[in-house]
């Protein structure tokens, strides 16, 4: 057990100046059950104000460290700091090298990265006191030596994912790199391929027309992953895992699209000339939008087309309504049917009011086997007249039968040969 009682008070009678030195996280208080009990003489605030057990439990040792300064790594006392920043935190592992600050009898830290590794940031001097105390297994023994070669050759010797603190196991992705900067980029870097990189001159065309962009990355291209350890890279919106580029001027992003299905209705697009500009491109395996409570919109000043490999479908509660001020075009290519279901209810082709029987401007449809049916049995009942005479009724019938067998055999001509109309 580390006795950390009082040593804070302890530390800051060396002296009453600003002083600053590097040291190793021993632990990070990050849940409620990490968070020492509220201190009854100070006015802090907690987020707790229940009856229950753990509303004792103070924010204020949220993201805080223990840690050793450099002269007692060989004992047990351990000290406690705070992050500078509450609102802007990358929590530290234990084992890796934080700056302290002792600045007015209180003990801060900030993150401290002279590292080959964007996930786990190490000072091998630090390392090195550490290998003396009893935190470290036996087995790491050779961690400084081996990460000096690392930097030296951007080669690992040995398997840092074995490393192995007393409190905590932590696998140095090995495979993670650091973004290549441009000039005055400013770039927040994630342990494990996130990023987000905000810059002027990335991707732009000329390489120095000023085209603010921000560029996000939830995981790295994996085929950089075999890539020599302190190999710079870039991000790559067609083999990242998730990406989020913002863009303006200049910036020409290299989209590829993915898709099979060849572009009829909105061929032209994307062309080369019109991947620059400000512009938003959202590239990622699956996409999720959600109005949970209100609108969704989707303003279009150009053209605006969906492409698609798979199934394209419109589910709605309410009306669906659909009005252009041009052609409307449905092309169901090949063999493939094209259905327009109601159910119980009508369907109307043009107007859908005025709606009457002969002369009014909207009539009902006529189904076409039925029209063929009816015009043959009038047909029949022609060929079959029998006309009254002075001298009686004729014998035959019509002398033109024949012509009107010959229209007969022409009535299923009326039928379409692929358009259906359903009788209810």
């Amino acid at each position: 057990m580390f006795d950390i009682t009082n040593n804070n008070e302890s530390l800051n009678k060396k002296s009453n100046n600003l002083e600053i030195f590097l040291s190793k996280v021993n632990r990070v208080f990050k849940t409620e059950d990490d968070f020492l009990e509220l201190d009854k003489d100070n006015d802090y605030v907690s987020v707790y104000n229940d009856n229950s057990d753990i509303s004792d439990k103070d924010t204020k040792y949220y993201g805080a460290i223990d840690f050793k300064t450099n002269d007692t790594f060989s004992s047990d006392k351990l000290y406690h700091a705070f992050p500078f920043d509450k609102n802007n935190i990358t929590f530290p592992l234990v084992g890796e090298t934080v700056l302290i600050l002792n600045l007015n009898a209180q003990y801060f830290w900030l993150p401290y990265s002279l590292t080959i590794y964007p996930n786990f940031r190490e000072d091998y001097k630090t390392s090195e006191l550490l290998n003396k105390s009893e935190l470290v297994d036996t087995n790491t023994s050779s961690k400084s030596s081996d990460y000096k070669k690392q930097k030296e050759t951007g080669i690992s010797t040995s398997n840092a994912g074995a490393q192995k603190e007393k409190k905590t196991e932590y696998t140095i992705k090995e495979g993670i790199k650091f973004l290549k900067p441009n000039d005055g980029d400013t770039i927040l870097t994630g342990r494990v391929g996130n990023t987000i990189r905000f810059s002027e001159f990335h991707l732009t065309e000329d390489g120095k027309t000023s085209s603010p962009s921000i560029f996000i990355r939830n995981r790295q291209n994996s085929e950089l992953d075999s890539k020599p350890i302190g190999t710079l890279v870039d991000e790559d919106i067609n083999k990242d895992g998730t990406s989020i580029y913002i863009t303006s001027n200049k910036v020409k992003v290299p989209f590829t699209e993915t898709i099979k299905k060849t572009k009829v209705g909105f061929k032209e697009y994307p062309n080369s000339k019109d991947l620059t500009g400000d512009q938003l491109f959202i590239n990622s395996d699956r996409i999720v939008l959600s109005a949970k409570a209100k609108e969704f919109i989707i303003f279009g000043k150009g053209n605006t087309g969906v492409i698609t490999d798979g199934n394209y479908s419109i589910d709605a509660e309410k009306e669906i309504y659909i009005h252009n001020k041009k052609n409307v075009t449905i092309h169901s290519e090949g063999a493939n049917q094209i259905f327009l279901n109601s159910e119980n209810g009508k369907i109307y082709l043009g107007k859908n009011n005025g709606e009457g029987a002969a002369g009014a401007a909207v009539q009902k449809m006529v189904l076409g086997g039925e029209l063929v049916k009816i015009m043959g049995e009038l047909i029949d009942e022609i060929t079959k007249q029998i006309y009254a005479t002075p001298v009686g009724p004729t014998a035959l019938g019509p002398t033109n039968v024949a012509a009107f067998k010959a229209i007969k055999g022409k009535l299923n001509t009326l039928l379409s040969a692929k358009n259906y109309l359903s009788k209810s």
